[in-house]
């Protein structure tokens, strides 16, 4: 049996890059040290991601050609106590963040921005298994990631931009086209053999999330100052349109 607490709205500003490994790495984690002060936490984070019902998708929906998106659970493997002071402890047990995000804004301002910028509904969902429990509600399995690496808080604005340094690899699909994926018992061979999707490089996030009526390009300011900050050593952009999403 799985619960969920109420669900809480955020508007959330997010760039990407990447990073290769070695030197350039090096370079780029002292500078972020430096920027945040403070060393590193470690960052090791299963997510599963849904694709949502198919009524859900076919009812009349107000954005193009029924754009449903994805539901996104991710559930936090760093040991217990690794948290820096720039976020809590992972919780412990069955607990997963059920996260499912809005269209990116657009307009002029928008457009001009490299990030996106976009409302997110993050719940807390704990359960034997929380992956079983949204399928059972008709959510099917689009893919499953495991980022190994690591997350470094930046304050800059009067914001806090979270920028994660990660591996990305792919875990194994079963039969049923997902992974054993009960928090209590995550299936450990199967994250063996999970495989770096770019083992040369390394994927960098930065996001900046606020409250969901504040102002979007205070909040973008802060990504985008931190994007020059890191420009000799990663060159942060708009993330990839998820599928589906409409132009």
């Amino acid at each position: 049996m799985s619960t969920a607490s109420t669900a809480a709205q955020t508007l959330e500003v997010r760039a990407v890059g990447t990073v290769a490994d070695g030197s350039a790495l090096e370079e780029l984690t002292q500078l972020l040290v430096a920027l945040s002060g403070a060393q590193p936490a470690p960052l090791e984070q299963l997510e599963v991601v849904l694709r949502p019902p198919t009524a859900a998708t076919e009812a009349g929906s107000t954005v193009p050609a029924g754009w449903k998106p994805d539901l996104r659970l991710q559930h936090d493997l760093t040991p217990h106590g690794a948290a820096s002071s720039g976020a809590a402890a992972a919780a412990a047990g069955d607990s997963w963040d059920v996260l499912q995000f809005s269209l990116n804004l657009r307009g002029k301002q928008y457009a001009a921005l490299a990030a996106t910028v976009r409302h997110a509904t993050r719940t807390r969902c704990t359960g034997d298994n929380v992956p079983a429990f949204w399928r059972s509600l008709g959510f099917a399995p689009r893919f499953q990631l495991l980022r190994r690496g690591s997350r470094f808080w930046v304050p800059l604005g009067g914001q806090e931009v979270e920028v994660t340094v990660c591996h990305v690899l792919r875990l194994p699909a079963t039969a049923e086209g997902t992974t054993s994926s009960s928090a209590a018992t995550i299936d450990a061979a199967a994250l063996q053999r999970a495989e770096d999707v770019s083992p040369a490089r390394l994927l960098v996030e930065a996001v900046a999330c606020a409250a969901a009526d504040a102002d979007p390009l205070e909040t973008a300011a802060a990504v985008g100052q931190l994007a020059a900050l890191l420009q000799p050593h990663t060159v942060l952009q708009r993330p990839p349109r998820a599928p589906g999403e409409p132009a």
